[in-house]
């Protein structure tokens, strides 16, 4: 038996995708829930073979929740389920880690192949970004070496303040979230703008956006 978790802010989205996959012979969703933190929460608590995300979710985004997902439990694999196919999201979402990358607008038989396939340890994605995750994929380890001069500056931690700010969050609400002081929230907060070089919150919520934390339509 797979057991899965789902993660996915759409409520009519994520009640069609466990309708699904509850009919598919083996599979047995343990979880489900709408944004990144509780997801990773599920999958610290349950263990899943599988975790399905999506990329923009509120509170802590796919990226950031693929991350966490794989250092409290290595053995989940993790696919994504998401409208996007541009280049930056597929690349973000493969260097987190996950074994494979659903289009949503594809049939639903692409997830239930995924989910088999990442299950059994191995890589799916689906034919429209094929493609471009496997160069993205191939590339990986070579940057891998250079990660240190590649990456954001950014901690942990601070990736989910910003974001949490982004999303209009209060130091209040976001000490909250994270059970965390409010005077280590707006220590966070001064670091940030040090380390992104803005000088308001409005500049920050602009960078949260530019680093993919926040979707704005």
């Amino acid at each position: 038996m797979t057991t899965i978790v789902i993660a996915d802010d759409h409520e009519l989205v994520r009640e069609s995708i466990v309708s699904l996959l509850r009919e598919v012979s083996g599979f047995n969703i343990v979880g489900q829930c709408s944004n990144g933190r509780q997801a990773v929460k599920m999958v610290d608590h349950f263990r899943p073979d599988v975790a399905i995300v999506d990329i923009f979710m509120p509170e802590l985004n796919g990226i950031d929740t693929a991350r966490q997902i794989r250092k409290i439990s290595p053995s989940t694999r993790i696919i994504v389920l998401s409208i996007y196919t541009d280049e930056a999201c597929i690349r973000d979402m493969v260097n987190a880690g996950v074994c494979g990358y659903v289009v949503k607008s594809g049939a639903a038989q692409d997830l239930v192949e995924a989910i088999r396939t990442g299950s059994r340890g191995k890589v799916y994605f689906s034919e429209e970004i094929a493609a471009t995750a496997e160069g993205i994929q191939n590339k990986k380890g070579k940057r891998k070496n250079n990660s240190s001069q590649t990456e954001c500056p950014l901690t942990q931690r601070e990736r989910e303040v910003l974001q949490l700010i982004g999303e209009g969050h209060s130091s209040v609400e976001i000490a909250s979230k994270l059970k965390i002081r409010e005077t280590t929230v707006k220590t966070h907060r001064n670091n940030l703008m040090d380390k992104l070089k803005v000088r308001s919150v409005a500049g920050l919520t602009r960078q949260a956006i530019r680093l993919k934390l926040v979707y704005v339509e």
